[in-house]
């Protein structure tokens, strides 16, 4: 009956029902959005600490040692 009243599937109502009772709200707060990262964590350690040993490093620089030491273009 939910499901006519909402206009939406049985299956909507019970994902709803499970969102709610998981997490207490409807939506999947752990749910990942957009396009996945490019730079894991250990990518931006090293920039992290090539601008601390280096901080005037331009932008081209940094994408060649970033290419060299961690294959990431």
């Amino acid at each position: 009956e939910i499901s006519k009243l909402a206009q939406c599937s049985e299956r909507t109502v019970y994902d709803v029902l499970r969102l709610h009772r998981d997490y207490g709200q409807v939506t999947n707060p752990f749910s990942r959005r957009g396009r996945p990262r490019v730079l894991d964590p250990v990518d931006i350690q090293y920039i992290h600490a090539l601008f601390q040993t280096n901080p005037t490093l331009y932008l081209d620089e940094l994408q060649e040692q970033l290419f060299a030491a961690r294959d990431k273009d």
